[in-house]
């Protein structure tokens, strides 16, 4: 008998798989409609929300179809704000709108003024800015249920925050439950080393007293741990049916959670309970669709009645700021670097604003100055045999490998040098490099040409895997026990680590090299940043904050390859997501 072999039907990008599904149903549907809502599905893939409704539509025709619908309709499209949405992406931007719009005028019950005063005056005794936006940011986190404090990297987010939680903890009649997470498993070890680090800080000065101390944790969970993620779902255990049982929550690298989940997470938080985010507001947005924490912060400014408070309250003149949003009250942003004030700083501000003759100046006086915390390379990486100082920048990983030093040993080897690159595929890319270090170890015989799995192999997890607790973005590294036995080990919250098997590993990276996406919520001691040129496909990717974070990942160590064309351009441009939610917390919104 023969066998008949059918083709396999071509597979559908997600835009023509919508288009299709909306003609099916009414394909007499106006054909404008079906062009922006290809737009529409391509533009969610890159980020966006939403698109914008050209002016002249004939939108009642688009609700007749049936195929629109207006807010609260039930409709695979939705019409706002002269903005055409997903139904789901709707829900999730007019719920989170909702309930941060309640968030910030639900009264808590003020501390005693005068007490504060005091309080403030001891843990910021030491300050010398005037105005201390980290004093100013406490004294106002004090009197909201709805915090957000950006800052870049050095301007002190989790200073204040300690110091935040401990007034929190003395001013409380009970003792508060207080949730800490963080968007990856790294972010969230690095939220609690740091608050750990600042615990000890405030007690050597003895300003923070030991039963208060006690009182605030210092271990953070993951967003999907927290909420309590479902196998093979994306519904979490906790939501407003059953919320979280805290007080206060506290959300570390706000700016890598996309509309979604940041809906879900405040949708959980319980009655009463306070929300703090921390983040970085000119940081890429999420991977995925949304850019919450710069809507939160878009046109925020004090109110007049609020910054004659703080003034009060810090015994520093505060001056009020002009602001679009019904939310200005509660967004502080920290001004001053404490870190980064040399040459990545300067760096860093530059590309930020867009500060082409600033960053031509300081790229100049770094080209190829091996000893400077910047070195620049003003050539085309994909056009080089960078193999040379990426081995050399992993040379003491690959010799606390070979010499089987302790797992965190191992690790903090790793993360002492990164290679990024703002592309995963073609030329100076993440691929191509991870596959060059791969062929380096062949060539010195740390590992064989079947070996999959090897000694140093540095592993990321591309996507959550509930059932091993491990989550989109966590990193492990491949070591042999004492048999010679290959597992891999990921860092766990109380400063170990924890071995799983290769095998149960099946969709995992190699991650000698990342791409700046990946590499947020992480910090390494140098930083070796590939940006290729338009031709090798790079162009579409590179955007100031692209850059400024990739750069900013760096403890102390920038080199830089890259034409300067390339880079002032990418300084030049912002990333624009489409987006409702700014507009929704405005005035009149």
């Amino acid at each position: 008998m023969n066998e008949v072999v059918e083709k396999n039907a071509p597979v559908l990008d997600f835009s023509s798989a919508l288009v299709q599904l909306l003609r099916r149903q009414n394909p007499a549907a106006p054909a404008e409609l079906f062009g922006l809502a290809a737009e529409l599905a391509k533009a969610s893939e890159r980020g966006d929300v939403c698109v914008e409704i050209p002016a002249q539509t004939d939108i009642a025709a688009w609700l007749a179809s049936g195929l629109v619908g207006e807010a609260g309709c039930f409709a695979p499209l939705i019409v706002s704000q002269q903005r055409l949405y997903l139904a789901r992406y709707h829900q999730y931007e007019s719920r989170l709108a909702e309930q941060l719009l309640a968030l910030a005028v639900d009264a808590v019950e003020p501390p005693d003024e005068r007490v504060l005063r005091s309080q403030l005056q001891s843990l910021f005794a030491n300050s010398k800015e005037n105005p201390d936006w980290q004093k100013v940011a406490v004294a106002a986190a004090l009197h909201q249920r709805l915090t957000v404090i950006s800052g870049g990297p050095g301007t002190g987010k989790t200073t204040t925050l300690v110091k935040l939680l401990s007034l929190l903890q003395m001013t409380s009649k009970t003792t508060l439950q207080i949730g800490l997470a963080a968007p990856t498993g790294k972010a969230a070890m690095r939220m609690q080393e740091a608050i750990r680090k600042g615990k000890a800080d405030l007690i050597a000065q003895g300003v923070l007293p030991d039963d208060i101390a006690v009182k605030i944790p210092d271990v953070a969970v993951t967003l999907h741990r927290l909420l309590g993620s479902r196998f093979n779902s994306v519904q979490f255990r906790h939501s407003a049916a059953q919320p979280l049982v805290l007080d206060v929550l506290v959300l570390d690298e706000a700016s890598m959670i996309d509309l979604a989940l940041m809906s879900k997470v405040v949708d959980a938080l319980p009655p009463q309970g306070r929300l703090i985010l921390l983040g970085d507001k000119d940081q890429l947005s999420s991977v995925e669709a949304g850019a919450v924490m710069g809507d939160l912060c878009a046109g925020a400014g004090l109110s007049p009645q609020f910054a004659e408070q703080l003034s009060n309250l810090t015994g520093q003149r505060i001056e009020a700021g002009f602001s679009e949003s019904r939310i200005g009250d509660h967004v502080m942003t920290l001004q001053k670097s404490y870190r980064f004030s040399g040459v990545i700083g300067d760096l860093a501000r530059a590309i930020n604003r867009g500060d082409l003759r600033n960053l031509s100046e300081l790229l100049a006086a770094s080209s190829q100055s091996e000893n400077s915390a910047l070195t620049w390379y003003g050539t085309n990486p994909a056009q080089y045999d960078l193999m040379g100082p990426i081995m050399a920048g992993f040379d003491d990983f690959f010799a606390a490998v070979s010499r089987k030093a302790c797992p965190n040993e191992v690790f903090k080897a790793f993360e002492a040098f990164r290679v990024l690159s703002p592309i995963r595929n073609g030329a100076a890319s993440v691929t191509r490099v991870n596959a060059a270090i791969e062929t380096q170890l062949l060539k010195r015989g740390l590992r064989s040409s079947d070996q999959v799995w090897y000694a140093g192999r540095p592993v990321l997890v591309p996507q959550n895997l509930y059932d091993l607790e491990l989550y989109n973005g966590d990193i492990g590294l491949t070591l042999p026990d004492e048999s010679g036995k290959l597992w891999v080990h990921f860092p766990t919250a109380d400063g170990g680590t924890r071995s799983i098997a290769p095998a149960r590993l099946p969709a995992v990276e190699t991650a000698f090299a990342m791409t700046v996406h990946k590499s947020q919520g992480s910090e390494f001691g140098h930083v070796l940043l590939l940006l290729p040129s338009p031709a090798e496909g790079g162009s579409g990717l590179l955007s100031r904050e692209l850059v400024y974070t990739a750069i900013t990942r760096a403890r102390s160590k920038v080199s830089l390859w890259g034409e300067e064309t390339v880079i002032a351009s990418a300084s030049r441009k912002g990333v624009v997501r489409q987006s409702g939610l700014a507009a929704r917390l405005q005035v009149g919104g």
